[in-house]
């Protein structure tokens, strides 16, 4: 049997999705991250169209994305008040490197993944057209690997296998799709085409493919196209992520929504961009007062982990002010909460006691403070006392990298008011220009 700490150290793994079934761990956040309502935005806009929508999601990473994508797919598969929807989940870091993420990639893994998913609902898709182009890649991946037989799940798995463990193999099948892209999504929507009448055969309405983790690219320069990897997938790669003939949600890089580009994205896509929003713990600043509804739905989050295990809390935490604090700290974070606690008793045995708590956040706080360069200050500083960030074209890009690293966190009011505050780890440091 395993021993407490590790049952909890388990109950709070901050890499697992939490799916919003009735008997897991799921914690409902909405009324705290003020009226954001993205699942309900995000389903109504596929409802209500008649035809085809592509439409974005953005948040900070560890905000909870993933379990709203979640509640989103079952939202559309389940609810017994509207139509209903196959939704095929694809998690893009199981086939492609977030180090280097092209639409190719992408490309490759939504077949592989939308064949997979449809197979287990026993609806099996022709390879077709990309038989002719796996013979192709066999060229260029060696004699060693064989197509010979496959389905078409299993054919792009060698194919995104190739893409996504072999830099050398990824850039040949780049070059060997980019100038056949248009004909590959050509084949891609023939096989939507075919899924979709199979699904309408069996009651579902339509398609939706949820494209998760692209969030997660490592944000770089582009060689080639002189603007960041982000950009120039959802940007210069737009006519191509919106050529599917089925419903697409993607996620994207949270620093992406708020640059300059967004006014285009929006444009582009149809769609404004949909953001989840931190849960709010604390006031705006500068008052940064607790915010008890959002520090009750916390506690809710541990609880319920904790009786998942059945384990007391006062085995777990020295004190409730011990647990309080922690989630002061983690800033309406969800992930960063489980990766909290779980650091807190990373030195010692359970319970989780304040030295714990200090010895966790001090180790955190060290690797924002190598961060934080002098050019950064002015912004941190701005954030600290009004809880907003005046934006220019000088400091643009110093605002999405701080985005970036969640040294500042985006909230949301009830009345829909976007704003700022520090991620609580950093809130003392000082500004060295004044020290």
């Amino acid at each position: 049997m395993p021993q407490l700490t590790e049952k909890v150290y388990r109950a709070f793994d901050p890499d697992k999705p939490v799916p919003p079934e009735a008997d897991s761990v799921y914690v409902d956040l909405d009324d705290v991250r003020g009226r954001a309502g993205v699942v309900q935005r995000l389903a109504n806009a596929v409802r209500r169209s008649d035809r085809s929508t592509c439409q974005l999601l953005a948040g900070h990473r560890g905000s909870g994305k993933t379990t709203e994508l979640l509640r989103l797919q079952r939202a559309l598969e389940t609810d017994p008040n509207s139509k209903k929807y196959f939704t095929v989940f694809c998690e893009a870091d199981k086939d492609v490197d977030r180090n280097d993420v092209d639409f190719p990639d992408v490309l490759a893994a939504i077949i592989r993944q939308m064949a997979s998913q449809l197979k287990k609902k026993g609806i099996k898709l022709k390879p077709g057209y990309f038989t002719d182009r796996w013979k192709r890649i066999t060229s260029l991946l060696g004699s060693e690997v064989s197509f010979e037989g496959l389905d078409l799940g299993e054919g792009m798995l060698k194919v995104t296998t190739a893409i996504k463990s072999s830099p050398d193999a990824r850039l040949k099948i780049r070059e060997l799709l980019e100038p056949d892209t248009g004909n590959w999504i050509n084949a891609a929507n023939d096989v939507i085409d075919e899924a979709i009448l199979k699904l309408r055969k069996e009651g579902c309405h339509g398609l939706v493919i949820i494209v998760d983790d692209l969030d997660k690219m490592v944000l770089r320069p582009h060689l080639e196209a002189g603007c960041s990897t982000a950009e120039h997938l959802f940007v210069n790669r737009q006519a191509q992520l919106n050529a599917f003939r089925c419903h697409m949600v993607y996620t994207l890089p949270l620093p992406l929504a708020y640059s300059s580009q967004a006014p285009t994205l929006r444009s582009s896509y149809g769609t404004s961009i949909h953001v989840v929003p931190m849960t709010k713990v604390a006031t705006r600043p500068p008052e940064n007062a607790p915010f008890e509804p959002g520090i009750a739905k916390f506690r809710d989050m541990i609880d319920m982990r904790l009786a998942s295990i059945k384990a007391d809390r006062k085995r777990v935490f020295e004190s409730d002010t011990v647990r309080d604090e922690l989630i002061r700290f983690s800033g309406g974070q969800p992930r960063e909460l489980m990766i909290l606690i779980r650091e807190a008793f990373a030195k010692d045995d359970l319970p989780i006691t304040a030295a714990g708590l200090t010895f966790a956040a001090r180790d955190i706080r060290r690797s924002y403070a190598r961060q934080m360069r002098r050019e950064l200050w002015p912004i941190i500083e701005q954030v600290r006392a009004t809880g907003r960030i005046e934006r220019t074209a000088d400091n643009d890009e110093l605002v999405r990298e701080l985005l970036d690293s969640r040294a500042i966190l985006a909230y949301v009011n009830d009345d829909d008011e976007e704003w700022y505050n520090l991620n609580p780890i950093i809130a003392d440091l000082s500004n060295p220009a004044t020290a």
